[in-house]
């Protein structure tokens, strides 16, 4: 936690890490973040893709819309969203899989959403983090009952395949077990 603390001003913000993972695997297209939050990263997203958001919060959505007037914000859980098929270079997951009862159907959402070649970026707790381990129950990502699941990179990766999608390979720093945070990417074939 001291450790943390002290490198807090060395790192990006939360978005802006979102932001750098996305555009590591897309620069252009069609983005659709499931579970947009509050549209801030929608709003630095704009710049680049054509996005769209879905959202469950009416209120978190309505944010979302004054941070990115040009996406199209859905109020809806992810489970039941009806998004255009087909049409997305890329969908983003951040925050969001932790957090659902049905992680399997929201990744058959992002994949259906997807175009082929289309490329799924996630952010999660890594359950496989050494901090975990050490901290056990009081482990920062622990959150009952907000998160009804966790994963490891294994764990996601297996869930993943299960519904399509090819996984692709971390980047080296995205692979230590040193973060509490988990980024994979997936390819639809």
């Amino acid at each position: 936690m001291l450790l943390s603390r002290l490198t807090r001003p060395l790192r990006k913000d939360a978005t802006q890490r979102q932001f750098s993972h996305a555009i590591h695997w897309k620069r252009e297209g069609k983005l659709l973040d499931l579970g947009c939050g509050d549209g801030r990263f929608l709003a630095l997203a704009s710049k680049l893709f054509d996005v769209m958001g879905v959202e469950l919060s009416p209120r978190a959505a309505q944010s979302a819309q004054q941070r990115a007037p040009s996406a199209a914000i859905l109020v809806s859980p992810v489970t039941d969203a009806i998004v255009p098929e087909g049409s997305f270079d890329i969908v983003t997951l951040f925050g969001y899989i932790e957090h659902e009862w049905q992680p399997a159907t929201g990744l058959a959402v992002a994949f259906r959403a997807l175009k082929p070649g289309g490329v799924l970026v996630i952010k999660t707790p890594n359950y496989a983090s050494w901090n975990r381990r050490f901290m056990r129950e009081d482990w920062c990502g622990i959150h009952i009952p907000a998160h009804c699941n966790y994963f490891t990179p294994v764990t996601l990766g297996h869930m993943l395949r299960q519904s399509g999608f090819q996984v692709l390979a971390r980047p080296l720093f995205d692979r230590l077990p040193t973060s509490d945070t988990l980024w994979m990417a997936a390819r639809k074939p």
